[in-house]
């Protein structure tokens, strides 16, 4: 029977080999491929579900969109799982450290005795004739168990070091996290602002467009009528195809930025969103250039992971000179056995066993100085990194200031575009004239809102950049309990916290300074608001604005001359109006504060007006008391 057995145990063994060897490529199958893709598609789709800022439909501003991305980017969620195998893996190697304990059953069997004779052996070591009998110890079935316990001291001495090592690396898997959630932060910032931009312009964008098609329709028919030289004609439309052309490309740019914003916060391509202005963006650190230095050298991830990798690197050194030492073990076991020629079935064994390689005494100082070399490379590695990272601060300090100046610069282009698409606008009504020339100026004036769009999200992303070379955690919710709307909260005060402070006040208000439009020309009245007026802290020149207290735009007949922070009046166009409610703007890239006040723009008329006004309210109590003397 049991050489049956052995021979069905031969021809498995056989097909089994047969079959490893013909394995061949095996590709997946397309029901597999199409099932794994729509399991996939039904994930992506929970997405919205499962999103709380979405199922509110709440305005999503800058702070909320960091906290979004940091929630759902599936770039860190890759990031958190990593950190998450880390603690498993450190939760896991401390096991090592434990003592062993094993238990173990078997069943061994024959067809015969394991039965055996023996001769004797004299002093000249030559053996006797065999014995004629034979002699077992040992049943033909036998079923042994056993439980042991063993421990060997070396083995938990590396165990010790090997869980401290292991606990350096779930460390830098938390400084690598940390990391990526301030750089998918400083891209959310960006984006932002440029989708931001894209919300706004892109309803100025698509009038304009519709406009340069209606042109290039009539300037085509006006070639097909002759009205016009064949070549003025041409040369007109390609001017006109030129602007659309121009304008069709920063539309698309706009449109991805939306969409681009929206992939960092997780969501999904399609997935619209509502977008608000933030009423507080961000501000330089308030830290000197020599504390971002310390604080860099202090914080950064990058630093923080060599020196975790030092220590690992110190701790391989003990490894390795203790894996040399003597090897100490202490074991205990019990056993049991169902062999009947056994005194003793069941019996309690214990030793402990001192071994070492003797040879081992060489090995020490080549390991100890091949380790020493190692820990001295990551140190060197150390000192490149920091001064790579001090070059950071630098570097992310001057471009934040050139980002400064080109914003600054963008906004007087824009002002200037601005000022002349109106003068355009206002000839093209008096003339009469072709649209190209104002489509041309409004084309140009959209770019330039766009131009600086961009450099104010080019500046915000600078500061972010400031932040994040300096090595500023503002992402981590390791503390806050709650959902996206308070982790958005906390990222705003912690911004608003680190941001430099800027004051923006009125000191001198305008309503105090007799705010009386004085005779300058024959048929103009001007008045000048002093330079005291406003105290602005921050970069960049200060600009001023004015607008009606309504927030309309000032009327034709009165003109604000920033440069002189004056207000010129026509005395002819006004009219009847004696004064207007006005509103002067003061800001700088950094601060901005109004100011409102009552201009009187004609004094001799304000008067005649007062006067009247209390002479009717004179008659009016006159007539009272005589009506109520007649119905007495």
């Amino acid at each position: 029977m049991y050489q049956k057995i052995i021979k069905i145990v031969l021809i498995l063994s056989l097909s089994l080999l047969a079959s490893c060897a013909n394995r061949g490529p095996l590709p997946f199958s397309f029901d597999f491929l199409k099932k794994s893709a729509d399991e996939d598609i039904e994930k992506i789709s929970k997405i919205r579900k499962q999103n709380e800022i979405l199922q509110k439909n709440l305005d999503i501003d800058l702070y909320t969109a960091i906290a979004l991305a940091i929630e759902n980017n599936k770039d860190l969620k890759v990031k958190l799982f990593e950190t998450a195998l880390a603690d498993r893996q450190l939760k896991d190697v401390k096991f090592d450290m434990l003592p062993t304990m094993s238990a173990n059953a078997g069943y061994s069997g024959s067809d015969n005795y394991q039965s055996s004779t023996s001769a004797t052996v004299g002093n000249n070591d030559i053996a006797a004739s065999k014995g004629s009998t034979y002699s077992t110890s040992r049943n033909r079935d036998v079923v042994d168990q056993d439980i042991g316990f063993a421990w060997n001291a070396l083995d938990f001495g590396l165990s010790y070091i090997r869980a401290g090592q292991t606990s350096d690396r779930f460390l830098i898997a938390k400084e690598i996290e940390k990391k990526s959630a301030n750089n998918i932060a400083k891209e959310v910032i960006r984006s932002y602002w440029n989708a931001l931009s894209a919300d706004k312009l892109i309803q100025k964008y698509d009038p304009l467009i519709k406009k340069v098609k209606i042109a290039l329709s009539d300037s085509q028919k006006i070639e097909e009528m002759l009205l016009q030289k064949p070549m003025d004609a041409l040369l007109y439309q390609k001017e006109l195809l030129d602007i659309k052309r121009a304008l069709i490309t920063q539309r698309q740019t706009l449109i991805n930025s939306k969409i681009e914003l929206g992939t960092l916060m997780g969501l999904l391509p399609n997935q619209s969103y509502k977008l608000v202005a933030t009423n507080q963006p961000i501000n330089i650190l308030d830290m000197d250039l020599k504390n971002m230095e310390k604080h860099a050298l202090v914080s950064r991830a990058e630093l923080l992971e060599n020196r975790y990798q030092e220590r690992i690197s110190v701790a391989e050194t003990k490894v390795g000179l203790r894996s040399l030492l003597p090897n100490f073990n202490i074991n205990a076991a019990f056993t049991s056995s169902s062999n009947d020629y056994l005194q003793n079935k069941s019996n309690f064994e214990f030793g402990s066993s001192v071994g070492a390689n003797l040879l081992n005494v060489f090995r020490a100082p080549s390991i100890k100085k091949m380790n020493e070399a190692n820990t001295e490379i990551i140190k060197e590695q150390r000192l490149a990194l920091s001064m790579a990272i001090l070059s950071q601060v630098h570097l992310a300090n001057i471009d934040f200031q050139m980002s400064m100046e080109e914003y600054d610069t963008a906004e007087r282009y824009l002002k200037v575009s601005t000022k002349i698409a109106d003068q355009v606008r206002n000839a093209q009504k008096i003339a009469r004239f072709g649209e190209l020339e104002l489509i041309r100026e409004e084309a140009g004036t959209l770019v330039a809102e766009l131009r600086r769009d961009i450099s104010f999200s080019k500046m915000q992303h600078s500061i972010a950049q400031v932040y994040t070379s300096v090595g500023i955690d503002i992402t981590t919710r390791d503390t806050i309990v709650g959902g996206t709307e308070l982790f958005a909260y906390e990222i705003k005060n912690k911004f608003s916290g680190l941001g430099k402070k800027y004051i923006a006040k009125v000191t001198e208000p305008i309503q105090k300074q007799n705010p009386v439009a004085k005779q300058f020309d024959e048929n103009y009245k001007k008045f000048e608001f002093s330079d005291k007026t406003f105290k602005l802290e921050g970069q960049g020149s200060v600009q001023y604005s004015a607008r009606l207290a309504n927030d309309q735009p000032l009327p034709s007949w009165i003109d604000f001359l920033p440069t002189q922070r004056a207000f010129l009046i026509d005395s002819v166009l006004k009219g009847d109006i004696h004064e207007i409610e006005l509103i002067v703007n003061a800001k700088n890239i950094n601060s901005t504060v109004d100011d409102q006040f009552t201009l009187i723009v004609d004094p001799i008329l304000k008067s005649q007006k007062d006067l009247a006004k209390i002479i009717g309210t004179t008659l009016k109590e006159k007539a009272e008391i005589v009506k109520a003397s007649k119905i007495q």
